[in-house]
């Protein structure tokens, strides 16, 4: 019985995987797919080079208007790691074929210009740079406002995964996905102390979208009020208060940042809430 799917060959799966620096194409992830291994003679790889639409009848996306050449070219390909390679598949409809077109454009577009970018610039002076850079991205009420004062929760969502693209590739897009900045992704950072705790980061940043999501199922918040006064109301306690403290530590773990590279800090500005 002859192979019903229609594989990428080995060529088309290196030219996707070197496109994009052999990093994950999820803007939120970005995350280095291969590695030294300790045998000497090997790597360590977690990158997939996955399909768009799917390779096979019944797989996620499939398009049946496509050739078998079409579906096995690299026009159909995206590098991801094995967790976000999971992830387009169990929700189509979060994840759909021109989302994924646009990850891997602009997942190619950042992997060319770090190998463009070139400084004379001292290491500690282009870390300040990027720092005041994603400085400017926490900026924002999401960061700084009671859970409580949030006028919506998808904006507040959005926000935070904004974010983490920043963080991870360097670009800060306004609300209707134009490029408002453009800099280096967390990886760039020379100083490791400072690199680590923006790992940290983004780590707790992933948490607070993952918690959100578990709240919104279990609908464990509402709002009340209209328009402009319209606010949030918690009925786990627990959660409000660890999305506020998260989001404190954050920015107390930015801040000690700042104080190194000599810039100004943000505060978590945490109003009275009666119970």
């Amino acid at each position: 019985m002859g192979n019903s799917r229609d594989d990428f060959t080995s060529a088309t799966k290196e030219l996707l995987a070197n496109r994009v620096g052999r990093r994950c194409s999820n803007p939120a992830c970005r995350k280095l797919t291969c590695g030294a291994n300790t045998n000497p003679e090997k790597i360590t790889n977690i990158g997939v080079a996955a399909h768009i639409c799917a390779a096979a009848q019944g797989g996620p996306r499939y398009d049946d208007s496509m050739t078998p050449e079409e579906r096995k070219s690299f026009e159909n390909g995206i590098w991801l790691c094995q967790s976000c390679s999971k992830l387009i598949d169990t929700d189509i409809t979060r994840y759909p074929k021109e989302l994924l077109q646009s990850w891997k454009q602009l997942a190619e577009q950042t992997a060319i210009l770090e190998v463009e970018t070139t400084s004379s610039t001292p290491a500690f002076e282009k870390d300040k740079e990027l720092v005041q850079f994603y400085l400017e991205c926490f900026n924002r009420p999401a960061f700084q406002d009671d859970i409580y004062q949030e006028g919506r929760m998808e904006d507040f969502d959005k926000a935070i995964e904004d974010t983490l693209i920043a963080l991870n590739t360097g670009v800060l897009r306004t609300r209707d996905g134009s490029i408002l900045k453009q800099a280096d992704g967390k990886s760039s950072v020379q100083n490791s102390l400072w690199r680590e705790k923006l790992y940290t980061i983004t780590d707790m940043l992933t948490a607070i979208r993952r918690r959100l999501k578990i709240a919104k199922k279990e609908k464990a918040y509402s709002t009340y009020g209209t328009g402009e006064d319209v606010a949030y109301c918690f009925y786990d306690r627990e959660l409000a208060e660890w999305l506020n403290s998260t989001r404190e530590e954050i920015l107390k773990i930015l801040s000690s940042i700042c104080k190194e590279a000599g810039l100004r800090e943000l505060h978590f500005r945490k109003h009275r809430y009666r119970w």
